[in-house]
């Protein structure tokens, strides 16, 4: 059985996607197949096209709201009806990157709705629904990436999901063009559909080979090895997406060079309706993995709490480009506890500091933040003992690491503390 975060984060990409690509296709398609030959009653299929417009962002936002909750049940160990009843959601909402970004993009698809009223304002509304598309990509594993490496992979995990909802997030709105020539049957609607085919068929090209390469950049940053897609679960997922994409791309090499020259045959428009339908089909599918892929661990960032670490610890795991940080604190709640720190290189070997300070920052502003030294320990680990955590809740863990030469390292990431 499917875990809820998963089917809800591929209904909301499914949901992003399809608003994005609607207003794509509008802009960059239906407003500039017919020309001066436009049908007449062109204006009901924009009519319908809004409509889906607004229930995807009704679907995008209130999945985007099921996501936080089920975030926050899982972060604070809570149960569903608890981080509703009693606001466990709004920490998540005010003190993560994750809720900042689904506040700006709860703002753009507000906006976005309102502009769709407006056909002037065609270029904002395509500009404002990349931006609601893409900005996912701050809170997946590319968000997570530091440095220049994590600027790259941020920009590419950006340009992915563009690339899909010009694409997949378009094909409803092509595959409705396609019926409404099919059931009118009128000259003016078949020369639209051929010309709709056509421009949407070379964006579809370009949207594939965008795919292709971000697709493997994200790869070479999240799988350790071509092994990975046989011998880890996220590899294995990864595997069966660009398999159902290859399908997608025969289908579409299918419609371009056999049935899009054979437009506007009635068996062609009939083929390319019934094969939009299919890639529609494999691309929720694919989504659905999306979803799945978001709650794995990446292949190549596996990092597994070590044994020794208590059941009642609190425990994190920071990664950097220059260096990682284990961080435990025993017990993991409010009260006087202990805090070890293991500074380390990539391959896990002991990274050589000559200071470590700690900072714990509070949940709400109303309480103190702890800065303390760390003690190193003959083990090489270091350690900071007799604090007092003053409340439960996300607190924000620091570690600043000084090597022997070059700058300090910071190293920081969210740690639950229970009550």
């Amino acid at each position: 059985m499917l875990d809820p975060l998963t089917l809800v984060r591929g209904l909301h990409f499914a949901a992003t996607l399809l608003a994005s690509g609607t207003v794509s296709f509008i802009g960059l398609i239906a407003l500039h197949a017919g020309g001066a030959k436009m049908p007449t009653d062109v204006i009901v299929l924009r009519g319908r096209l809004t409509v889906v417009i607004w229930l995807a962002l009704a679907v995008a936002v209130l999945s985007g709201a099921a996501w936080l909750v089920l975030l926050a049940s899982d972060i604070l160990g809570a149960s569903i009806a608890d981080v509703c009843l009693h606001g466990g959601a709004w920490p998540i909402l005010v003190d993560t990157r994750f809720g900042v970004v689904w506040c700006v993009r709860f703002a753009l698809a507000a906006l976005l709705a309102l502009l769709v009223l407006v056909p002037a304002t065609q270029s904002v509304q395509i500009a404002v629904a990349a931006a609601f598309v893409a900005l996912p990509a701050l809170v997946g594993h590319a968000g997570a990436t530091p440095g220049m490496t994590g600027n790259i992979h941020l920009g590419s995990d950006m340009m992915h999901l563009l690339a899909a909802a010009t694409w997949l997030g378009g094909l409803p709105a092509f595959v409705l063009v396609l019926w409404q020539a099919r059931r009118t049957g009128s000259t003016p609607w078949k020369n639209f559909a051929v010309q709709a085919t056509h421009r949407f068929s070379v964006l579809g090209i370009l949207s594939v080979g965008i795919l292709l390469a971000s697709g493997l950049t994200n790869s070479w940053y999240l799988l350790s090895g071509p092994r990975d897609l046989v011998t880890s679960d996220y590899g294995r997922l990864v595997g069966l997406k660009i398999g159902l994409f290859a399908a997608m791309v025969a289908i579409a090499s299918v419609n371009r060079f056999y049935l899009t020259p054979r437009l506007p045959e009635p068996a062609a428009l009939r083929a390319l309706q019934r094969n939009g339908f299919t890639e529609i089909g494999l691309g929720l599918i694919v989504l659905m993995f999306v979803g799945m892929l978001g709650t794995l661990p990446p292949a190549a960032h596996v990092h597994t709490a070590p044994a020794d670490v208590p059941p009642e610890a609190a425990f994190v795991h920071i990664h950097a480009s220059q260096a990682m940080a284990e961080v435990t604190i025993d017990p993991g709640r409010a009260g006087m506890t202990d805090v070890a720190i293991r500074v380390l290189r990539e391959d896990f070997s002991r990274f050589p500091a000559k200071e470590v300070r700690l900072t714990l920052e509070p949940p709400t502003s109303g309480s103190r933040r702890i800065e303390q030294s760390a003690i190193e320990q003959s083990d090489g680990s270091w350690r900071v003992n007799g604090i007092i955590l003053v409340e439960p809740g996300i607190w924000t863990v620091r570690v600043i690491v000084s090597p022997d030469k070059g700058d300090a390292i910071p190293l920081d990431a969210p740690i639950v503390i229970e009550r």
